[in-house]
């Protein structure tokens, strides 16, 4: 299995999978040698870097101008925007060398070259794009130590609420791009506003759908098949007309009762070996079987290596905000579960 490095300072990140340097969104073009530099700054940040170091790391030792360094750093300069006279980035230490003075955050990616065959729901991660803004230190830990005890086969819950704006996105983006397990499973589900009667379990059924139309769909859909078929027959557009008539002869009666005992079985059996994390966006939208199956699966006594994070904002006139504060009262006297509040922070 292989990895990459993911560099962050500042608004910049650079990716050692693609060698590509990123403003935000933007790509910032470098030179080969440029990276090479970029790179070993980054690598060494906070302390003072000698022109022979450089010498040695960035032209093997060969034998070259003073000129040919200064121009280089130049031009990483200019790529960060960094000025001399002022420097956010770096720094000329006169006759000495050179300081990176930006906090460097590393982040792992793990490169799967193909889907595990125990977990249909491998998480594959992206580039992120890290907030210039992002401060919510505590809370990211807070998230790091409940995916901790789920790794240790104890289930937790994590009620994460915030305003809109206060930033729940960028840190659970930045919490999964910062989870360091080569085996971790990942299903992100989102809810939105529905006039009306919403369908059950819509957001999972929407998020396990887009993994079915993946290029590994075909394990997800045999792993539902085997465990969830009442599920899997709400995704009729996937399969073949052989496969539904197949599908067909499982599913004689469905009611919501066995839908919530074949979700529960299914993520319970992917979360047995491997840390499953379960995420529900916009969960002041969702529908109460969704939140009645996540307040069963925390109930269950079973081991299980799985980290369910539910991420909503306050709206008093929304059905699911009662069922939620009715789940986190019977799970916090029981220690299965905690709230983060978040406050918008940035302007």
């Amino acid at each position: 299995m292989e990895q990459n490095k993911i560099y962050t300072f500042g608004i910049f990140r650079l990716d050692t999978a693609t060698q590509l340097l990123w403003c935000e969104e933007k790509n910032v073009k470098l030179t080969p040698k440029v990276y090479r530099l970029l790179l070993y700054f980054l690598c060494h940040a906070g302390r003072l870097i000698s022109h022979e170091e450089l010498f040695d790391a960035i032209w093997d030792g060969r034998i070259v101008d003073d000129s040919a360094l200064r121009l280089t750093v130049n031009s990483l300069r200019n790529a960060l925007h960094d000025a001399s006279k002022s420097p956010r980035y770096i720094s000329t230490v006169s006759r000495r060398g050179y300081h990176f003075l930006a906090a460097v955050t590393v982040t792992v990616c793990y490169l799967i070259a193909e889907m595990s065959e125990t977990n249909p729901l491998s998480y594959r991660p992206k580039v992120r794009k890290f907030s210039d803004c992002f401060e919510y230190t505590k809370e990211l830990t807070d998230l790091q130590d409940a995916f901790q005890k789920a790794s240790n086969g104890v289930r937790h819950l994590v009620f994460l609420k915030g305003e809109q704006g206060t930033g729940k996105t960028a840190l659970l983006d930045t919490f999964l791009a910062n989870v360091n397990h080569p085996q971790l499973a990942v299903l992100r589900a989102r809810c939105v506003k529905m006039q009306g009667v919403t369908e059950p379990f819509l957001p999972l059924l929407e998020a396990l759908e887009r993994h079915c139309r993946e290029s590994y769909g075909k394990r997800v859909i045999d792993r539902l098949n085997q465990l969830a078929p009442t599920w899997l027959y709400q995704m009729l557009t996937v399969l073949s007309p052989d496969e539904i008539a197949v599908l067909l002869k499982k599913v004689a009666y469905i009611n919501t009762g066995r839908m919530v005992r074949e979700g529960v079985h299914f993520f319970e059996t992917l979360s047995i070996n491997t840390p499953l994390i379960l995420i529900l966006d916009n969960a002041h939208w969702s529908d109460d079987f969704t939140l009645d199956l996540f307040g069963f699966l925390m109930f269950r006594c079973s081991a299980a290596n799985l980290l369910i994070i539910i991420s909503y904002r306050s709206c008093e006139n929304e059905p699911a905000i009662q069922r939620m504060e009715q789940i986190q009262a019977e799970l916090l006297t029981r220690g299965l579960c905690q709230e983060l509040k978040m406050q918008k922070r940035c302007s």
